[in-house]
């Protein structure tokens, strides 16, 4: 028995030393030089149209006919990118890599190839370095969680989450960084002794958490994020905002070229009836240069289909952001907004605070109004002061498009009239209307099939002819 403790102290004392010699702060001006790549969501959820897939036994499940590695990191190399992060396991357990430790694994479904390893030789081909996202629990590990929601404390299964990042982090080459996601807990291993145990393995790989004890993390996670400073915890997404900073080195932000929508998954595969809604190259070149800005990393997600490759619109789309970062693209400066801190109210407030109608009108897409939790239309109103001439809008609307039928108003002596009328909000898109001088202001949301919530209502002088 004492020499068995003798054995793991000398074990974790090498660990720590192989760590000490890793200068982590100047791996970190390595991995912010890479400045964005994809990340690859690729797994039972590509066939079910859900973020999440639980109760799925039979690995026959995942019918992909194809597997075409060798474009995705072309594309990824066409678009200016440096790394790709791979999905290796979501919170089913479904293995994309030939684990020893369970028949739960892409080379015993209907493909029956080691995607991770073909990826890291297509990687290599390219010249992308590969970083790798894991999800820490599983739903059919002891103490089972509901596959419904976050659990801080789901299925344990410390053996198996250790034998996987054994065999991930010794067989596959360098990692640059693990995306740990830990929705559903931590897998009966604490991310203290996760990060040991992966700096022990590769000592110059980053460790993240997008949830939990973020204390030792290296780098900071931002799903749902956006550029910023180290500091600002809202730049990292809702799930981060008070995660502490004194260990980070650098941040991370990452987003899917589809955003949330109602009808299918946003991380994984979205079907052609999606298009519409899809990130435009604009969009991700001006995150790309506020990623450049402030020294994050940019991971923008897009999902292969069912043949193993990417949408040729979403690699249309990565060539024209490639094109833009070769030519150093100038974009116009994007307007101020003459709602930007005005005074707002609104029809009905979501009952917990901070979701009050200012937060519509702050320039924070991480912040939202929310209207009450029974409601199904609502307006937010804005008092833009002196009266003002406006001719264009924009509005980013919280999550999936809920709305059905909204109006855009301003109020001419006592009534409400009409500048604009739509059906589903567009977000991030400019609104064009017959320019009006105007004092109030409000976004009417006539009917919605959840609770109407909006990040950000925007006015605009009209546009120049």
């Amino acid at each position: 028995m004492k020499n068995a403790m003798l054995i793991s102290v000398l074990v974790a004392v090498s660990a720590c030393s192989r760590a000490a010699d890793v200068d982590m702060s100047g791996r970190a001006q390595e991995l912010k030089g890479l400045r964005w790549g994809m990340f690859i969501c690729w797994s039972f959820s590509t066939f079910s149209g859900k973020e999440w897939t639980p109760g799925v036994k039979d690995v026959s499940f995942f019918k992909a006919t194809g597997c075409d590695t060798d474009q995705w990191a072309r594309t990824a190399r066409e678009a200016g990118m440096g790394y790709i992060l791979f999905l290796t396991k979501h919170h089913d357990g479904f293995c994309l890599w030939d684990t020893k430790t369970t028949d739960r694994k892409v080379t015993k479904a209907p493909l029956g190839r080691d995607v991770l390893a073909e990826l890291k030789k297509s990687c290599d081909k390219h010249g992308i370095k590969l970083a790798l996202y894991f999800s820490e629990g599983e739903w059919d590990w002891p103490n089972k969680p509901d596959g419904k929601r976050y659990q801080a404390n789901g299925g344990h299964n410390p053996g198996m989450k250790k034998a996987h990042l054994k065999e991930l982090l010794t067989q596959y080459g360098p990692i640059e960084y693990i995306w740990f996601d830990h929705a559903i807990g931590d897998g009966g291993v604490s991310h203290k002794e996760t990060i040991a145990f992966v700096k022990a393995l590769q000592p110059g790989c980053f460790v993240g958490f997008n949830h939990g004890d973020q204390a030792g993390a290296d780098i900071r996670l931002g799903e749902m994020g956006r550029p910023g400073p180290l500091a600002d915890h809202k730049a990292a997404g809702p799930h981060m905002r008070d995660a502490p900073s004194s260990s980070y080195l650098l941040a991370e932000f990452t987003y899917p070229i589809l955003p949330p929508h109602k009808g299918g998954a946003m991380w994984f595969y979205s079907l052609p009836q999606h298009d519409n809604l899809c990130k435009s190259a604009e969009s991700i070149y001006r995150d790309y240069l506020g990623a450049v800005q402030y020294g994050n990393i940019f991971s923008l997600d897009v999902g292969p289909d069912y043949a193993g490759k990417l949408r040729e619109i979403d690699v249309r789309t990565l060539r024209e952001v490639g094109r833009m970062i070769r030519e150093k693209a100038a974009l116009p400066e994007p307007p101020r907004s003459l709602a930007a801190g005005k005074a707002a109210k609104s029809s009905s407030t979501w009952p917990q605070p901070g979701y009050e109608a200012d937060k519509a009108f702050d320039g924070n897409e991480s912040t939202r109004w929310g209207a009450a939790a029974d409601a199904r239309s609502g307006w937010i109103e804005v008092d833009l002061g002196p009266p003002t001439r406006i001719g264009r809008a924009m509005i980013v609307e919280r999550s999936f498009p809920r709305t059905r039928e909204y109006a855009i108003e301003y109020l001419d002596g006592e009534q409400w009239k009409p500048l604009h009328r739509g059906t589903r909000i567009e977000s991030d898109k400019i609104i064009t209307f017959p320019p009006v001088t105007a004092q109030r202001v409000r976004l009417n949301v006539l009917k919605a099939v959840e609770v109407p919530t909006i990040e950000e209502f925007q006015l605009f002088v009209p546009q120049e002819k």
